[in-house]
């Protein structure tokens, strides 16, 4: 019987894809729960964060999503704290030891867009 290299290691590629396949299943699921157990307010408050960052490339502020939503930044800056808390990947950032900028994580957008999170939130 001939074995070759790769098979002795143990290293079959139809195998390691197999796991990295199951690795990005279960990655999607989670990405789903997280935002299954968003308000629908929370989830607004996200969406919105998304689309300003996508469409304009300002910085986004409590008061840019504030006025957007005809919310207050109190209440954005309420709902921004409960996504981090349920592990949404917003980043908050100091502009001049003042304004905070917040911005939806590279890691996010490079795995999801907007359109994808709004399907997995459905399913």
């Amino acid at each position: 019987r001939q074995t070759n290299f790769k098979e002795e290691l143990g290293e079959d590629p139809f195998e390691n894809a197999l796991k990295i396949l199951d690795s990005l299943d279960g990655a999607k699921k989670e990405l789903r729960l997280r935002f299954k157990r968003l308000t629908n307010q929370e989830f607004l408050v996200f969406s919105t964060l998304y689309q300003l960052e996508e469409e304009s490339k300002e910085i986004v502020t409590y008061k840019t999503i504030a006025d957007k939503l005809s919310l207050t930044e109190s209440s954005i800056r309420d709902y921004v704290g409960k996504l981090i808390s349920k592990n949404i990947p917003i980043e908050k950032l100091k502009v001049n030891n003042k304004a905070v900028s917040l911005r939806i994580s590279d890691n996010l957008k490079n795995v999801a867009s907007l359109t994808t999170i709004l399907q997995l939130r459905d399913l």
